[in-house]
């Protein structure tokens, strides 16, 4: 009978029946010894998860829980790009509570800037190949503050294998990266003056007493290359004398931290011999011991300071020379001269001593032109040069003790024609003459001529004017005055070997 099954059919049926109570007491037995968190029932549209609620619910309440304790930003998003979670850190992040922003999308919390153009489409192919990206950049939270980030983003999938949302984790970085920027600017900078610096700098090893780093200035002070530089010690660079020299100098570092030479010879790998002052400190540099030589090439410095001290020498020996011409002057003229004239006659004397020193300072004590020392001692008659005083014109250089010998005749035989001589009146005149000399012995001579004026006696006594035109003026270029009392006019000539009295070629006078 069709309608009717056979007693064989129902029980087989009866025995499948049993068979799947048994195994659905086994899994509610499992739930209950939470051996299960979820159930897959196959439907008309599909397998679907079902997870168990008091299970889910306990492990929710735990996980919410550690995510509440990290100090990183937690955002969930579902698959819809909409937040459905965020933890404390990232309220405080983000400056909103979680109540007013769950179920908006992320742009409601921050916008993202990327640092470069190309970093947006790089990230999408990472996270789209491997479910996950991290990377730096920028999120511009809803008050306009700028924030740059470290985040990572994870893809959220179901048990299915279907997307079901991401979730980003976010660390604020924007101090450590104003730290990174600020150690990189000052990188740069030591860079640049370390690359550009006019000083020698070497950096060594403390443990090895060898060069690790050069400047491009050292390399040119020492004439070596820089690749051939480094590896050594410094007496191998013929700037210590010797290894004991160089284990000295590391001791004595290692004690006082610095140490410093004020002048240390230098010999090149060329043989170039130069004067160099070296400090070398010693200093931690991210937990490792460095030391660090500064070495200034004082070649030019020492030279000046020789050339200063010689010029200070000369300066002493002169001014002392200067003071015993004063000295005798003074005692010459109060011994010689009328004391109602005393003052104005001395006064006078160490005026015409001013005069050549000012041009010997002015020359810087390179000798003074005989032309511009005549001038000046026959600076009251500069208006009769030309018409009634001529002047020679061959140039010549008076050293400065013949200078000041001849200015201070000069001064007398100018003020004794004033007085007495062809400048006296309105028509005489005088003529002064050199010439430096040549030949393989050159003599230097001078001389004053005078005419037109009074009729000429000799004087009745030798007063100090004759001392100064005589035997002062021949002492300071180691020659011979010769005076003559002509009726026509006085005549004066001073003769000496060409190397007394004129400035040899070094610049440096007797």
């Amino acid at each position: 009978m069709a309608g009717i099954r056979s007693a064989s059919s129902l029980l087989l049926e009866n025995a499948s029946l049993r068979l799947q109570l048994a195994e659905a007491q086994d899994t509610l037995s499992a739930i209950r010894n939470g051996e299960v968190d979820a159930l897959v029932v196959e439907g008309s549209s599909g397998p679907r998860v079902y997870t168990l609620q008091g299970v889910e619910a306990e492990t929710s309440r735990f996980r919410g829980k550690m995510l509440e304790q990290v100090s990183d930003a937690v955002i969930a998003l579902d698959d819809a790009g909409r937040i459905v979670y965020l933890n404390a850190a990232a309220e405080r992040l983000y400056n909103f509570s979680a109540s007013a922003i769950l179920g908006h999308k992320q742009a409601a919390l921050y916008e993202t800037r990327w640092l470069l153009p190309a970093d947006e489409p790089a990230a999408a192919g990472v996270l789209r190949e491997t479910g996950a990206w991290r990377g730096e950049l920028i999120h511009v939270r809803r008050d306009g503050r700028e924030m740059y980030v470290d985040l990572g983003v994870t893809i959220l999938r179901e048990t299915a294998d279907r997307p079901a949302g991401q979730l980003l984790v976010v660390r604020d970085v924007t101090e450590r990266r104003r730290r990174d920027d600020q150690i990189l600017v000052s990188e740069i900078r030591y860079r640049r003056l370390f690359e550009t610096a006019h000083d020698g700098v070497l950096l060594l090893d403390p443990r090895t007493r060898k060069i690790i780093d050069a400047n491009p200035f050292m390399t040119r002070i020492l004439d070596y290359p820089h690749d051939k530089l480094i590896g050594k010690e410094l007496f191998q660079i013929g700037l210590l004398a010797d290894e004991a020299a160089s284990q000295a100098m590391f001791r004595k570092l290692k004690k006082n931290k610095q140490v410093r030479y004020d002048n240390l010879p230098l010999v090149t790998q060329t043989g170039r011999l130069q004067d160099v002052e070296v400090v070398a400190n010693l200093y931690e540099e991210n937990g490792r011991l460095i030391i660090q030589c500064n070495i200034r090439d004082i070649t030019e410095r020492r030279r000046s300071e020789e050339h200063v001290n010689l010029l200070m020498a000369e300066i002493n020996h002169r001014a002392k020379n200067l003071l015993a011409v004063v000295q005798a002057v003074a005692h010459q003229t109060a011994y010689h001269g009328d004391p109602a004239t005393f003052v104005t006659r001395l006064s006078d004397r160490i005026g015409s001593l001013a005069a050549g020193q000012d041009l010997l300072v002015r020359n810087q004590w390179q000798g003074v032109d005989v032309r511009d020392l005549v001038e000046s001692q026959l600076a009251h008659f500069k208006d009769l040069i030309g018409s009634r005083v001529f002047l020679g014109h061959k140039p010549a250089q008076l050293s400065a003790p013949a200078a000041q010998g001849i200015g201070m005749a000069l001064h007398e035989l100018a003020t004794n024609s004033a007085k007495y001589g062809a400048l006296s009146n309105g028509y005489g005149y005088v003529t002064i003459d050199w010439t430096p000399g040549t030949g393989t012995e050159p003599e230097f001579s001078i001389s004053w001529k005078e005419a037109g004026g009074p009729a000429v006696a000799m004087p009745a006594r030798k007063g100090f004017g004759q001392v100064v035109i005589g035997r002062m003026a021949a002492a300071a270029v180691q020659g011979v005055a010769d005076i003559a009392f002509h009726p026509a006019g006085v005549t004066w000539t001073l003769t000496a070997p060409a190397g007394n009295a004129l400035m040899p070629a070094d610049g440096f006078g007797r």
